[in-house]
């Protein structure tokens, strides 16, 4: 895992060391299917699609809090805006239409607006928590691809966002992260809210 600021160039990452700015995300990659044993399942990071939470950062804010202050189940259920278990919560904040048939143009807007949601939302919690610890989720992909356990919400969001920005605040650890779903499916901005920061991700 890395702590470096974002994933930008290592010449990039300086200039933004020295501006003292949080810089921005990149464009959402498509997302990296674990190539596991046969008949392994993914971990859904939402209960259902849902209509995306209008007004932007302050909304997604309303609901970091509420995953901050929720008790965690005893059991994995679905909520409202994701998905509860032994420890996590997971939600959607942000999601773009559907892709199937949409035009190129189009799906070229909601990336660009995705990668807008998601360094907005990390630039006002930023202001909250100060400068989030950036962590690259590739080894927990590949370890869920060979069938290793992965702790959650990391088991579910690996498959789903190549990074995530995380904060510690209230004794609970906060990530934030965007990409795509599936092809044809819209980008979306995810949170996560642990008891304690999973193994392997500081």
């Amino acid at each position: 895992m890395t702590n470096a600021p974002w994933s930008a160039a290592p010449g990039e990452q300086r200039a933004s060391k020295r501006a003292g700015q949080t810089p921005r995300p990149p464009q959402p990659t498509a997302p990296r299917e674990p190539k596991g044993p046969a008949g392994a399942v993914r971990p859904s990071p939402v209960a259902r699609p849902g209509p995306e939470p209008p007004g932007g950062p302050p909304a997604a804010l309303t609901v970091l809090d509420a995953l901050c202050a929720r008790p965690f189940p005893a059991r994995r259920e679905d909520t409202a805006v994701g998905t509860s278990g032994p420890g996590f919560h997971l939600a959607r904040l942000w999601a773009g239409r559907p892709l199937g048939d949409a035009d190129p143009a189009d799906v070229a807007a909601d990336r660009e607006r995705c990668v807008d949601e998601l360094a907005a939302l990390v630039a006002v919690v930023s202001l909250r928590w100060g400068r989030p610890v950036v962590h690259d989720l590739a080894d927990a992909l590949e370890r869920t691809a060979r069938g290793l356990p992965v702790p959650p919400p990391l088991d579910a969001l690996c498959g789903w966002v190549p990074r995530v920005y995380a904060w510690t605040a209230g004794g609970r650890w906060v990530a934030v992260g965007a990409g795509p779903l599936e092809p044809g499916q819209p980008c979306q901005v995810l949170a996560a809210v642990a008891q304690r920061p999973p193994p392997g991700a500081g």
